[in-house]
């Protein structure tokens, strides 16, 4: 399954980061797709009042990573 793997920062503590996924509603089968669909999809998490502290530092479209500790 493809997903969108993106990592967040605290804009007040740049260290502390979160790495998060979010699997699409519609059938997302090629890394284009979800590159068409990330930056809207991106845009909504940052702009919803519950995110306003945080930043988004990196994003990929893919499989999950190999290594949970892994940095995207």
């Amino acid at each position: 399954m493809i997903g969108l793997y993106f990592v967040t920062c605290l804009a007040a503590n740049p260290a502390h980061c979160v790495t998060r996924t979010h699997y699409f509603d519609e059938p997302v089968q090629t890394p284009m797709q979800c590159l068409t669909l990330a930056q809207l999809t991106m845009a909504g998490w940052q702009n919803d009042h519950e995110h306003e502290r945080w930043r988004i530092e990196r994003f990929r479209c893919g499989g999950p990573p190999r290594d949970p500790g892994s940095i995207i």
